[in-house]
């Protein structure tokens, strides 16, 4: 089976954030069960545990309006999950410790995708997201230089768990589900998912299956 990327990457851009596209009106909030979502953290380098708890911390928030109940593991469970599980593999360097981080443009994060749906597997860009809050560390903090990587993180985090879910590789007019996010954007005090994306996530959460093409490549037992 071959995994191919989202046809479209979240990506970085630089410049002046642009405002939220106005959203249509819509009707009142249903009511939320909260679906289980186990993210298993695959670390591929050096990691700072502040940034990863921050991550979760923040996609946690973000995703919570759309009745996600997000739980983490970093490395393979050695037990059974409850509700689906997504894996998100850690490319690169994901603290802000050391030497500055180099500045580039490029994708943040990405899924995969198999005969047009949507896989549980995720990849974050840490050298990419390393770089574009470097801006906002100046005072060189480096607790809450970590702090604000790991925010980033987490909208890149949710992001991707946006296509997962909702099984879409469309983005979103505004907010996380939009197509490039900006470091402003990235390390701002807030930044939410669009009303129409909080719907498209709970319409995938009505119509999920178990996945068990990240059960099976991690080995592990789905809780029932």
């Amino acid at each position: 089976m071959t995994l191919n990327y989202v046809r479209c990457a979240l990506c970085l851009f630089f410049g002046a954030a642009v405002s939220s596209a106005a959203s249509l009106p819509v009707g009142p909030p249903p009511i939320l069960i909260a679906a289980p979502v186990t993210a298993v953290v695959l670390p591929g380098a050096r990691y700072s545990k502040v940034a990863i708890r921050e991550m979760v911390r923040e996609s946690a928030h973000i995703l919570k309006q759309s009745g996600v109940s997000l739980r983490w593991q970093v490395g393979a469970p050695d037990q059974a999950v409850m509700g689906r599980l997504v894996v998100v593999k850690l490319v690169g360097r994901c603290d802000m410790d050391g030497s500055p981080p180099l500045v580039v443009s490029g994708p943040l994060g990405w899924s995969h995708k198999v005969n047009g749906s949507i896989l549980p597997f995720s990849d974050l860009a840490c050298d990419t997201i390393r770089g574009a809050v470097q801006t906002a560390i100046a005072d060189g903090n480096h607790l809450r230089a970590n702090i604000l990587l790991g925010r980033a993180m987490g909208r890149v985090l949710a992001h991707e768990l946006y296509h997962i879910v909702a099984d879409t590789s469309e983005h979103g007019r505004g907010g996380v589900a939009q197509r490039a996010l900006s470091p402003r954007q990235l390390t701002s005090p807030q930044l939410e998912l669009e009303p129409s994306d909080v719907a498209a996530v709970q319409n995938g959460l009505n119509q999920s299956t178990v996945n068990q093409a990240a059960v099976r490549q991690l080995g592990i037992s789905q809780a029932r």
